[in-house]
C-alpha cells in the first residue's frame, strides 16, 4: 500500500512527487527544460511572426505607410511617401523592352476641358438635371439656379451678379450623353 507523506510525516524525496499536469512538447518545455532537445522547436500557437524586408533603410517606414511618424521632426529617417521603382523593377522593364516606352505619357498634360466642368450641381450636390451655366461659368441644375435666383440675384459660388442669365450648359449635356453611351 502507498503511504502518503503527509500521514507519516517522513520526507521521501523528489521520487515521491506526483505529476498532475501532463508535460507536452512545446516552446515553454523546450526553452525552459534546461537541456537542449533534438529536432525543431514547435512554434507557439498564440504568436504570429511577420517579416518586412527593408529595401530603403533611409526612409521612415511608418511615415511611408501611414503618413504619420511618432518621432515627428526628430525622426532620423527621411519622411517621404513618393513611390520610386526599385532596381529589380527597372531591370525587369529593361529586359521586357518596356523601359521608357510610356515616358511621354507620364508628363503629358491633357487638353481636355473636362477638368473645368464639375460633375455635380454646386447647390444640391446631385447629378445635373437640365444643366445651365451662368455668365461667370458656374454650372447648376436649372431648378436649383432659378430657386436660388428667387432668393438673391448673385451667383451661388462666386456671388457675382448673374443678371438672371442662365444659358443651357451644352458642354455638360454633351458629357452626360457621352457617359450614357459608353
Amino acid at each position: 500500500a502507498v503511504v502518503s507523506t503527509q500521514s507519516t510525516g517522513v520526507y521521501k524525496g523528489s521520487g515521491a512527487y506526483q505529476k498532475f499536469i501532463e508535460v507536452k512538447d512545446s516552446v515553454v518545455a523546450n526553452a525552459g527544460g534546461g537541456q537542449l532537445k533534438a529536432g525543431p522547436i514547435r512554434r507557439p500557437d498564440h504568436l504570429r511572426a511577420t517579416v518586412r524586408w527593408d529595401y530603403a533603410p533611409d526612409i521612415c517606414k511608418d511615415y511611408k505607410e501611414t503618413g504619420f511618424c511618432g518621432f515627428g521632426d526628430s525622426c532620423k529617417f527621411m519622411h517621404d511617401r513618393s513611390d520610386y521603382k526599385s532596381g529589380w523593377q527597372l531591370e525587369r522593364e529593361w529586359q521586357s523592352k518596356e523601359y521608357g516606352a510610356h515616358e511621354n505619357d507620364n508628363y503629358e498634360i491633357s487638353d481636355s476641358d473636362d477638368d473645368d466642368i464639375p460633375f455635380a450641381c454646386y447647390i444640391c450636390r446631385e447629378k445635373y438635371e437640365n444643366p445651365v451655366v451662368t455668365k461667370c461659368k458656374h454650372y447648376f441644375c436649372e431648378a436649383c439656379a432659378l430657386k436660388h435666383y428667387k432668393k438673391t440675384k448673385k451667383c451661388f459660388v462666386c456671388e457675382a451678379n448673374t443678371g438672371g442669365i442662365f444659358n443651357p450648359a451644352k458642354e455638360v449635356i454633351a458629357k452626360m450623353k457621352a457617359a450614357e453611351d459608353s
